[in-house]
């Protein structure tokens, strides 16, 4: 005999219910995992400004530094422009962007870039006057810009808050030697030798700023001499005309006519 399996008018209820229940079941799972999913991608996008946005934003400046060591130029650039949409505030980021653009030859780019870094590290100074890194970095960038003067003021105040950077006093002594400051060149490029004597840079530096200060010395004393010369010849010439006016009769007096 033959069985035959049927189902019963309950058990057909039992079972859609149940499929009614597991299709609940399974639409709200994959609800919730799409929920999750949004929410964990919230979480790795970093907001622009915050502190992990400025903390990426110093990691890449570093990428970028090491690049742009490597002349890496163009590779460097992008690292740069990264870390400063996530941290437009960086000034670092600014200034080494500056410098990767002059390394490729875009002066204009370069030099908008290191204005907008001397704004921001001028704020950071504003907020903290012991930053002595943020001094030199702003000396570096008036330096690019070929503003000596600036670049002198800013690199004599980082050499006061970091008196144990070496490079600091090198680049003081080079601003001071393109504004013709020898003597504190010299000054400057010596400390630099004290802190580190095998820098052959200060070495170079300090003998031409030596040369420099012979020169002013050697010019002044020629402008010295001219001037005692010239004093000489001024008085001879005075004592001349004296002399001549004194051997010369005077004309005399006609006596006024009578009326």
């Amino acid at each position: 005999m033959t069985s035959h399996s049927f189902i019963t008018p309950r058990t057909k209820l039992i079972v859609c219910v149940a499929s009614l229940l597991t299709f609940v079941s399974l639409g709200g799972c994959r609800k919730t995992s799409k929920t999750n999913s949004n929410a964990n991608s919230s979480v790795v996008t970093t907001a622009p400004g915050s502190e992990e946005a400025k903390r990426q934003a110093q990691s890449l400046v570093e990428e970028g530094k090491e690049l742009y060591k490597n002349d890496q130029d163009e590779q460097a650039v992008e690292r740069f422009k990264r870390a400063i949409n996530q941290d437009a505030n960086n000034a670092e980021a600014h200034l080494r962007l500056g410098m990767s653009y002059a390394a490729l030859e875009k002066k204009d780019e370069a030099d908008s870039e290191y204005k907008k870094s001397i704004e921001l590290f001028k704020k950071k100074i504003q907020t903290d006057s012991k930053d002595g890194d943020a001094y030199f970095y702003l000396g570096e960038a008036h330096s690019f810009l070929h503003r000596d003067d600036d670049a002198a003021r800013a690199y004599r105040q980082a050499t006061k808050l970091k008196p144990e950077d070496e490079e600091a006093f090198y680049q003081l002594g080079m601003a001071e030697t393109r504004l013709a400051n020898y003597p504190e060149a010299t000054a400057a490029f010596q400390k630099a030798l004290e802190l580190d004597p095998n820098d052959y840079r200060a070495s170079d530096a300090i003998e031409n700023a030596k040369e420099g200060t012979e020169r002013i010395k050697e010019g002044k004393k020629h402008a010295e001499d001219m001037l005692k010369k010239q004093q000489e010849n001024a008085n001879a010439n005075g004592n001349s005309n004296t002399s001549a006016n004194s051997n010369t009769k005077p004309t005399p007096k006609h006596s006024p006519r009578k009326p």
